[in-house]
């Protein structure tokens, strides 16, 4: 029978060195590259807004886009986090405060409007799908990308990981459409933009397990 210390050592020799995953930081840095970059595309594409660019020299605008794009590095981050076995699933909590300002700058906007236009701020002519159409064609691809760099995930916090990577993919591609689409009433805001992140961040949830099995995601598979 061959000697516990013998086999450990032969078992040592033969191990091929794994390569030590890059750190959450790097991850992030490395993700919101290719993501500006896409972003980047899109804007030079379509155009920066003169009117929306105005819209957003106002505090409550303001707030609202940089709370938005803060929740979207923020939950970028997590992802990276809460997908490494060991580590806390509290980091999931990261992007709720910059989350909740971003509701918060949405709520300035309309308080603004009703003092401005009065009951016209709630009218719902004029509403469309066009902005909640664009934030979801361009989180798709930056979602894709960031599920493919933790699809190993599926064996630890699937859902998290899926919620919070749609998170982060809606709320950078919100901040973006804000830039090239004229200003629209905070309303149109909390249902088009918010409610499209919403929206995305719990479809991503719900089907989690079936987006890490797609993805190659051995543990995940068996759970569908």
């Amino acid at each position: 029978m061959t000697d516990t210390n013998v086999l450990i050592r032969r078992l040592a020799d033969a191990a091929t060195p794994v390569r030590p995953i890059a750190s959450p930081l790097r991850r992030t840095l490395a993700w919101m590259a290719a993501a500006i970059a896409v972003l980047a595309l899109v804007v030079a594409g379509i155009g920066l807004d003169p009117g929306a660019l105005r819209h957003l020299r106002s505090p409550a605008a303001a707030i609202e886009w940089g709370a938005s794009a803060i929740t979207g590095l923020f939950a970028a981050f997590a992802v990276f986090q809460v997908s490494v076995p060991g580590r806390s699933a509290r980091w999931q909590w990261l992007p709720l405060l910059p989350a909740l300002l971003w509701l918060g700058g949405i709520g300035l906007g309309c308080a603004g409007d009703v003092a401005r236009l009065g009951a016209g701020a709630f009218a719902y002519e004029g509403f469309s799908f066009e902005c909640a159409r664009a934030i979801v064609l361009t989180s798709l691809p930056l979602g894709l990308v960031m599920l493919l760099m933790v699809r190993h995930a599926g064996v630890v916090r699937p859902t998290a990981t899926a919620a919070l990577t749609a998170l982060s993919a809606a709320a950078l591609s919100s901040a973006t459409v804000a830039m090239v689409h004229r200003g629209e009433t905070a309303l149109m805001s909390l249902l088009w933009h918010f409610g499209a992140v919403l929206v995305l961040s719990a479809l991503a949830a719900v089907l989690a397990g079936r987006l890490f099995a797609w993805l190659g995601s051995p543990t995940a598979r068996r759970r569908v």
